[in-house]
């Protein structure tokens, strides 16, 4: 199972990230995780959201390069040894990780890792093996 992520290209500057917030949030759009990954001159901020193809919309309507991304939404409890129990089991099945980052999902009592893997579609059948199941869009938010 796959969600959508938005990846967007932001300018260093001052301002640039919350013009992005500002567009996303004056437009109802519920931001439940957020990564910045920078070079010199600019960010990819990467963002998972209640409605993509909308917030994708918005963005572009503003001048924003943004692109969506299938990532997988990996439930997990937020106690030591969780993220190493699916490493594992990506790491056996030789799955590369290609980003990966986290939020406390306080609704559904644990944690979520989102991650972009060599072979998605892979990687959800081997976790689906050991009874993790990706979250989808629907039971994420």
């Amino acid at each position: 199972m796959n969600i959508k992520q938005l990846s967007i290209f932001v300018e260093n500057k001052p301002g640039r990230a919350y013009a992005i917030a500002e567009a996303l949030s004056e437009n109802g759009i519920n931001l439940s995780a957020l990564s910045i990954a920078d070079t010199s001159e600019y960010g990819i901020m990467r963002v998972i959201v209640d409605d993509p193809d909308k917030a994708k919309s918005i963005l572009q309507k503003s001048g924003v390069m943004v692109k969506i991304t299938n990532v997988i939404a990996i439930p997990m409890d937020n106690n030591p040894g969780s993220l190493t129990k699916i490493l594992k089991i990506l790491t056996d099945a030789d799955i590369s990780v290609r980003y990966m980052y986290a939020f406390v999902n306080e609704h559904k009592g644990g944690a979520v890792l989102v991650t972009k893997t060599g072979n998605n579609d892979l990687a959800v059948a081997e976790l689906e093996k050991f009874g993790i199941s990706p979250l989808n869009e629907d039971n994420l938010f």
